[in-house]
């Protein structure tokens, strides 16, 4: 077998080797984020307002501003969202604000920003 040959081999093997460690790395921040406990929180005892709230879970950061008018969530404002692959996770804002509820199921596939996003505004309100 020539030199160019088992280098070749040696690459390829690295590479497939990268992929599986990444794959395991990104299915264990995923179930680290499904497993996140999510507070319910009476929007009824938050006075009106706007509440700024921040949440990290690597590699997403996460920053919402959440207005609150006569007990309920009006509006969820993304200050921040760098997300990688998970831009799709913004639409949980919309069921959050329908539902007038933390509660929601995550967006399929972008699941990690989607729980930034449900824990950023559990940070805004918490304590307010």
């Amino acid at each position: 077998m020539t030199k160019s040959k088992k280098i070749l081999i040696i690459i390829v093997a690295l590479i497939i080797v990268l992929f599986l460690g990444f794959k395991i790395v990104s299915n264990k921040i995923t179930s680290d984020a499904k497993a996140l406990p999510v507070e319910e929180i009476d929007f009824s005892q938050i006075e009106d307002g706007q509440y700024v709230g921040k949440y990290k879970i690597f590699p997403v950061n996460v920053s919402v501003k959440t207005t609150v008018q006569s007990g309920k969530i009006t509006q969820i404002e993304i200050v921040e969202h760098f997300n990688g692959k998970g831009a799709s996770a913004e639409k949980i804002i919309d069921r959050i604000v329908e539902k007038q509820s933390l509660q929601v199921d995550i967006i399929c596939g972008a699941t990690v920003s989607s729980m930034a996003i449900k824990k950023a505004v559990e940070d805004s309100l918490l304590e307010k």
